[in-house]
């Protein structure tokens, strides 16, 4: 534990020992700590922006640079004011652990969202999953990321949950694809139904041409045959090509004379 009694003395003592001296001195440690930090400051966002990292990251870097500049200045002008360093040290320590202990959820949010800025897995505006969630990114903060979901509301996720959780972003890359189970029946020809649909995949202008659509077999079921749809569209506009698929694949097997099954059962009549 630290000696507070010497601690109390010395600051009990100072206008005795203050001279004009240590004044000045005084004036010129705080004068050198505000100059040497400005230029540790300047050199460590020119690193920092270098590296394109999140601009909320720079600026806490910088927050902890001018924080430790102004300790080094504390603890000079104690030493010079003839305050035992070390017992302000193992003041500064204790308080330290118990406020650590009072805080650690705020704590481990605030090294989530250092985390999350450091690495920047997705950025305001993506569109992303996670901790369960889909939504666009509205704001990343120190200790929550928002997201603002399809249904228009807006969710506060703790830093720590989306550093720990799995995410995924799927404004990352520019295009994203489309990907559609759907039947027809046995009796249709299987070549004739991938015409049927590439031709209305083709015809669709949200549907990209590169990477080019893909219709397969995907199963040969007890009522009917599964079909594997994939195709591509640019990322922003995946919703309205996805609608637009659905709507024109019935649409099109319907005019090319070919059945959508569901699961059913035939049953023969035998005579006799």
């Amino acid at each position: 534990m630290p000696n507070l009694d010497d601690l109390g003395a010395a600051l009990g003592n100072l206008s005795e020992k203050l001279t004009l001296w240590d004044l000045a001195y005084i004036l010129l440690i705080i004068l050198a700590a505000v100059v040497v930090s400005r230029v540790v400051v300047r050199l460590v966002t020119r690193a920092l922006n270098k590296g394109r990292l999140d601009p909320t990251l720079i600026r806490l870097v910088k927050t902890a640079v001018r924080f430790a500049a102004g300790v080094v200045c504390i603890l000079l002008i104690c030493e010079t004011l003839g305050v035992k360093i070390t017992s302000l040290i193992a003041l500064f320590s204790v308080v330290g652990l118990a406020l650590s202990l009072a805080v650690q959820g705020v704590l481990a949010n605030l090294a989530g969202g250092i985390l999350i800025l450091a690495a920047r897995p997705f950025k305001v505006g993506d569109f992303v999953e996670m901790d369960g969630v889909q939504g666009a990114v509205k704001e990343v903060t120190l200790m929550y990321t928002c997201l603002d979901t399809t249904d228009n509301r807006l969710v506060y996720i703790p830093n720590k949950s989306v550093s720990e959780t799995k995410i995924l972003n799927f404004s990352k890359e520019p295009t994203r694809r489309i990907e559609l189970t759907f039947s027809a029946s046995y009796e249709s020809p299987i070549e004739k139904v991938k015409e049927a649909v590439l031709g209305m995949l083709g015809a669709d202008p949200m549907v990209l041409d590169d990477p080019a659509p893909v219709v397969g077999v995907a199963e040969y079921g007890a009522s009917a045959i599964e079909y594997n749809l994939w195709a591509w569209c640019r990322g922003n506009e995946y919703w309205p090509a996805y609608y637009s698929v659905t709507d024109g694949l019935k649409k099109a097997l319907d005019e090319a004379g070919l059945e959508m099954t569901y699961d059913h059962l035939n049953v023969h009549l035998v005579e006799g």
